[in-house]
């Protein structure tokens, strides 16, 4: 398979992944990457592949079956470190995390009322407590994490899991001796304005 058709065959993993979410904002996030894989296929440019150890690492732990499409489609993912830009994550973290907005208002593709990405974080690494107004879910494509939500405690989450944020709702996410990567999805308010570091 080319690494243009896995990235696309990528995005139609995540939506039936987001199908058994089966809530609005799984429905939406669905919606929203089949209406772009029922179009013609948009040429894509090379990505940013920022954490190529961290990636290995983390696939080669219980990886899900997307997995080996986010593999093949690997150098055309635009990864940027999270939150760098701006400056609103010290840079010793986000240098250790990557995000991939791969639709979205400044997605790779453009959609204007979702947005659907991936995540990477390294080992040994606390991405401190933080909110936001969007709605957020969480699928663990492989590796490991512990995360808390709404101030609980740290608890493991592992490939398959679906670790959903409300509106507003701290949450932080942590690893140990392990990476993971996850897909991740933002309905109702998805502006980044309203992102804030509680930790």
């Amino acid at each position: 398979m080319t690494q243009h058709k896995a990235f696309y065959q990528m995005l139609d993993d995540l939506a039936v992944l987001f199908d058994v979410e089966k809530s609005l904002g799984g429905d939406a996030a669905a919606a929203a990457l089949r209406s772009i894989t029922s179009k013609s296929h948009l040429p894509l440019p090379k990505g940013h592949d920022l954490m190529p150890d961290v990636e290995q690492a983390a696939l080669d732990i219980d990886p899900l079956p997307i997995c080996e499409h986010i593999d093949q489609a690997m150098p055309l993912i635009d990864w940027h470190y999270s939150g760098l830009a701006d400056g609103r994550i010290r840079p010793e973290i986000a240098k250790r995390m990557a995000t991939a907005e791969l639709i979205g208002p400044n997605g790779m593709i453009f959609h204007d009322t979702v947005r659907v990405g991936l995540f990477m974080q390294a080992a040994n690494l606390d991405y401190v407590t933080r909110e936001h107004a969007a709605e957020e879910t969480f699928i663990m494509l492989c590796g490991e994490g512990l995360w808390s939500v709404n101030n609980g405690p740290l608890q493991k989450q592992t490939s398959g899991a679906y670790i959903h944020h409300p509106s507003m709702a701290p949450h932080v996410s942590v690893t140990d001796a392990h990476p993971f990567i996850a897909a991740w999805r933002w309905t109702g308010e998805i502006g980044y304005d309203k992102y804030t570091l509680t930790g």
